[in-house]
């Protein structure tokens, strides 16, 4: 089975704000604001959707295909030669000429709250993979369209869907570059819709669906909850909390998203059931929130499947 990884490839450049953003927000002046945050902490990473989820699959053993586009300058051959160090499968990738590689900046409070800038780039021009040259047949692979480009979210979901390849839509932070027709377009045939809280309502007031309309849809919704751990639900048979894993320490919560969906994928990918998968998904996201970037975590399999157990057999 191949896991097929779209999105964004992105450098992200991560800094924290040691206040919190609330307290300089003032009710019903927002459409005036002029602020300036002074941060303490940045640092430079290796980032994007379809980057960060391929490496939390390659430090679980994986070897994920990524269908992006990365720029011809600098940060576009850097990390060209990350996934070459990795052994990933190339074909999926696509240097576009005299574009700039996606870049981004997270801005992270005392309290988690983030602000996110972000340039698209080089994402913007799909890459032209064809899922239909994969073998063996298509129904036996796993695909998540992550954040990305919109046009190329839209043709993959088309394609998944005339070759019946599984997949995960997770519209993320591009949730507001498509309208109401387009969102119900790309979540049809889905296998799972995942997405944060924030997200989900922003998903429910653009297409006007709420979770039963979405599960004529899809054949099961997670939503993640950040630091509250996650719900699956699956139709006919309600909602199921799951527990976030412990941590040593909170450093950064960028990324975990995509830690967390890179676990998921990794467990459907062996046959576990969806609440299992979900657990995994949570266990992985923990070792990402502990480092500051979104690419910086190392763990091996081992060492997850032991902090896994240790703390959902303990239940």
């Amino acid at each position: 089975m191949t896991l097929i990884c779209s999105g964004s490839l992105a450098f992200d450049r991560l800094m924290t704000y040691p206040g919190v953003f609330a307290e300089s927000l003032i009710a019903g002046k927002i459409s005036q604001v002029s602020l300036s945050f002074l941060v303490d902490r940045v640092s430079r990473a290796y980032g994007g959707t379809a980057g960060n989820i391929a490496y939390n699959l390659g430090l679980l053993g994986e070897k994920p295909l990524v269908v992006a586009s990365l720029g011809d300058d600098p940060d576009g051959a850097d990390y060209l030669q990350r996934f070459r160090s990795w052994g990933l499968p190339q074909e999926g990738l696509k240097i576009q000429l005299g574009q700039l590689t996606a870049s981004c900046t997270v801005v992270t409070d005392r309290d988690n709250s983030q602000f996110t800038f972000f340039h698209p780039g080089a994402m913007m021009t799909p890459s032209g993979f064809d899922p239909g040259s994969l073998a063996p047949p298509p129904a036996r692979h796993l695909a998540i369209i992550s954040a990305g480009g919109p046009s190329e979210m839209l043709s993959l979901a088309a394609a998944y869907g005339r070759l019946n390849l599984p997949f995960i839509f997770d519209a993320g932070q591009q949730i507001h570059a498509f309208g109401p027709a387009e969102l119900l377009t790309l979540v049809e045939g889905a296998y799972i819709y995942v997405s944060n809280a924030y997200e989900f309502e922003l998903f429910k007031k653009i297409t006007g669906l709420d979770l039963d309309g979405l599960f004529q849809r899809v054949q099961a919704v997670i939503i993640t909850r950040g630091a509250e751990g996650s719900e699956l639900a699956v139709p006919g048979r309600g909602s199921q909390h799951i527990a976030p894993v412990p941590v040593s320490r909170v450093v950064n919560p960028t990324g975990a998203g995509d830690a967390y969906r890179a676990g998921l994928m990794m467990a459907l990918a062996r046959g576990e059931a969806l609440a299992s998968a979900c657990r995994l998904g949570a266990t992985v996201a923990s070792f990402c929130v502990e480092v500051e970037g979104t690419q910086d975590q190392n763990f091996t399999f081992n060492e997850v499947l032991a902090r896994h157990q240790a703390f959902f057999k303990a239940l």
